[in-house]
């Protein structure tokens, strides 16, 4: 315990920050430290510490369910929606229904598993998450000194395989292009489909990064949108540091770049030039489902009753100016899918791939686009049979197998 006397934080040269001590309520002993550069940040830390253990029982006893929702708190202040939606769901989806019960001391490996046995015909990606979580939770509470050693550390995601998400063909790109030219989505669709661009980047592409006067005519990627609470945030914090790049603009995107209108900042924008908030978008984005051969149920006018009708290509869609055009379903991704497979078709290195599509590595391009590199059969024959010609003779004239 320390002295009454002792000054509330102590100074380290070495580490240039303050630390203050707290008592662990597990073994009574003031080995809890907690450490800010200067007083002010080390007491706030000290007292969302405090928060943690004051939230534990008489016993010393903290459950899963509440040390994962200060966890939350804490550590998902500075992710994007979409990173605090994926820890929220791991969390109030798939953690805490199995496990939240339990004290966290008491948590074993077995638990563990039983949590991922549940969400075992869920996807490898949404496990993955699932994992993500349960790693970071626990290894907090291992380093608050809470347990002693985390359970999670053998864990891996299984799950099923993802369905593979193919490139539009040539045709379809061109039906694409062809139908949403003048739909407020079009500078959007273009943008991921002729320079690759994730949807975060595409939104948050300004004028001031495009450069369509130069000779080699190029666009830097250099910020990034998120939303929060439906409300857009550009920054500079992209996926990576391979997301920084510069990408070429074929000479048909810097034609259609020059002839859209400059109403503010954004290349993709909506009214008074503003950008995408994350509901405008989904809006948008019904220019493209909305021309999906699909079934479509509406009420009608004059009988008051519910119709179901399926369209077919060329229908007019109902309450819709346009008509159906798509007998194919594709995303924002399958876009940019789009753009790195034709480049990978067309030639290009495969380090330029890389940097063009913004990967972190040469392993993460070939991890999806592997296949593509000269594998089908016809393509391959040469290869192999250089490969064996040692052997010719040795085969040749057998007819049949020796009997035995």
């Amino acid at each position: 315990m320390p002295r009454k006397d002792a000054p509330e934080f102590y100074y380290s040269k070495s580490r240039d920050a303050y630390r203050k001590r707290l008592r662990n309520p597990v073994t009574g002993k003031w080995d809890i430290e907690v450490w800010g550069k200067t007083k002010a940040i080390a007491r706030e830390k000290a007292d969302w510490r405090q928060a943690e253990l004051d939230a534990m029982g008489m016993d010393g006893q903290l459950h899963v369910w509440q040390y994962a929702a200060r966890w939350y708190e804490l550590n998902t202040v500075n992710l994007s929606s979409k990173g605090r939606a994926n820890h929220k769901n791991a969390i109030n989806n798939h953690i805490c229904p199995v496990i939240g019960h339990m004290l966290l001391a008491e948590v074993k490996p077995d638990d563990i598993k039983a949590v991922m046995a549940a969400a075992g015909s869920l996807s490898k990606s949404t496990q993955q998450k699932i994992v993500t979580t349960l790693k970071m939770v626990f290894s907090a509470a291992e380093d608050s000194d809470l347990i002693l050693k985390s359970p999670c550390r053998n864990i891996k995601a299984g799950g099923r395989k993802a369905v593979e998400k193919k490139p539009l063909t040539q045709a379809q790109q061109r039906t694409v292009l062809e139908e949403l030219k003048g739909e407020r989505i079009y500078p959007f669709i273009l943008l991921c489909l002729l320079c690759g661009l994730r949807r975060e980047e595409a939104f948050a592409l300004q004028w001031d990064c495009v450069h369509l006067d130069d000779a080699a005519p190029y666009i830097e990627v250099r910020r990034a949108i998120r939303w929060e609470s439906n409300q857009p945030v550009v920054s500079e914090q992209l996926k990576s540091d391979a997301a920084e790049r510069n990408i070429p603009v074929p000479d048909l995107l810097r034609d259609a770049l020059r002839a859209l209108p400059h109403e503010g900042d954004y290349v993709c924008h909506i009214e008074g030039g503003r950008p995408y908030s994350e509901s405008a978008y989904r809006r948008a984005w019904e220019a493209v489902t909305g021309r999906e051969v699909r079934p479509v149920t509406y009420t009608s006018a004059r009988t008051g009753k519910e119709v179901c009708v399926r369209l077919k290509l060329g229908d007019k869609v109902p309450f819709r100016r346009y008509c159906a055009a798509f007998d194919f379903h594709f995303s924002p991704h399958q876009l940019r899918h789009t753009y790195i497979t034709e480049l990978i078709l067309s030639g290009t290195p495969l380090k330029r791939v890389q940097y063009l599509a913004g990967h972190s590595s040469v392993k993460l391009t070939l991890d999806v686009y592997a296949h593509l590199l000269d594998n089908a059969p016809a393509d391959a024959l040469q290869n192999v049979n250089d490969s064996f010609k040692h052997l010719r003779g040795s085969i040749e004239g057998t007819t049949e197998i020796d009997k035995v």
